[in-house]
């Protein structure tokens, strides 16, 4: 009965064609231009529908590319490698409005103020401003944070990595509590924020010195050492006492300058943040010799 059934609708759809085709190839020019004007519409119903999403693809484009883009991130102090600031800046073609920041764990920083020279400073949040009204294109709010030797000695006892988001619009806010049309198409935006110590350079900071380097230092340490054997060959050989003294003077005077002078250029090469706990007494690029 099936295979029957299934012969009989074989017949039906084979007619069904035979008579559609037949209907197709006896149309006249009116039915050929009916054809013709679906065809078209259906065309540029087509084109329409193409064109408008390329355009609102392009004005997205656009808008993405002319708005705010604001970002937050660490970078050491020019001068002093080890001190981190953090910096805001607006990398955006537009001004930034309304600049928020929120973290789940505030950022911290030691208190190397007023706190005991035997023990480890206390530890609290970064000052940071609850808003900032207004960074223009290519615009940045930066402060110093803290020092990445300073917060190696700290160990694990602070906090390194800090996640949050910064928030800013694209427009003011309305003065007086009046909403404008401004206003109503004004937008908000999110940047994600990811501040680790752990991803800069290691403490532990190497001096890149080229073979010709070392070898024009030991050059130098070589003639010093013959200029050193050389004055005390000729020194040695003094007979009267007063000049002999004399010239174990003038050489106590050359060593002390010399450790004066090594340690000024040690202490110009920190700061204050690289050992908190030292008495500024102590420093020696002011050294007074008593005679």
């Amino acid at each position: 009965m099936s295979w029957a059934n299934s012969k009989i609708t074989r017949r039906q759809w084979g007619l069904t064609m035979t008579i559609s085709w037949a209907d197709v190839t006896s149309l006249g020019s009116q039915g050929w231009l009916a054809v013709a004007a679906w065809a078209a519409l259906l065309f540029g119903v087509a084109v329409v529908i193409y064109a408008h999403r390329q355009l609102k693809a392009n004005r997205q484009l656009r808008t993405e590319q002319l708005r705010p883009q604001v970002a937050m991130f660490m970078e050491p102090h020019p001068s002093d490698w080890h001190v981190i600031e953090l910096v805001v800046r607006n990398f955006g073609q537009t001004a930034a409005h309304d600049v928020r920041f929120d973290f789940a764990h505030h950022p911290t920083v030691a208190v190397y103020e007023d706190h005991p020279h035997d023990g480890r400073p206390d530890v609290t949040e970064l000052d940071l401003p609850s808003e900032l009204p207004l960074l223009a294109p290519g615009q940045e709010w930066r402060t110093v944070w803290d020092s990445a030797i300073s917060r190696e000695e700290l160990g694990g006892s602070i906090r390194s990595r800090f996640d949050g988001a910064v928030t800013y619009s694209d427009r003011p806010r309305p003065d007086g509590g009046k909403k404008s049309r401004a206003w109503r198409t004004r937008q908000t935006f999110e940047s994600k924020v990811c501040l680790d110590w752990a991803t800069l350079q290691p403490v532990q900071r190497l001096e890149l010195l080229t073979s010709h380097d070392l070898a024009k230092r030991e050059k130098q340490k070589l003639e010093l050492l013959r200029n050193v054997l050389t004055y005390f060959h000729y020194a040695s050989k003094e007979t009267r006492p007063d000049v002999f003294r004399a010239e174990i003077e003038r050489m106590k005077q050359a060593v002390e300058e010399t450790q004066d002078r090594w340690r000024t250029t040690q202490l110009d090469k920190t700061t204050e943040l690289d050992f908190p706990w030292i008495n500024k007494g102590d420093a020696g690029r002011h050294r007074v010799n008593a005679r």
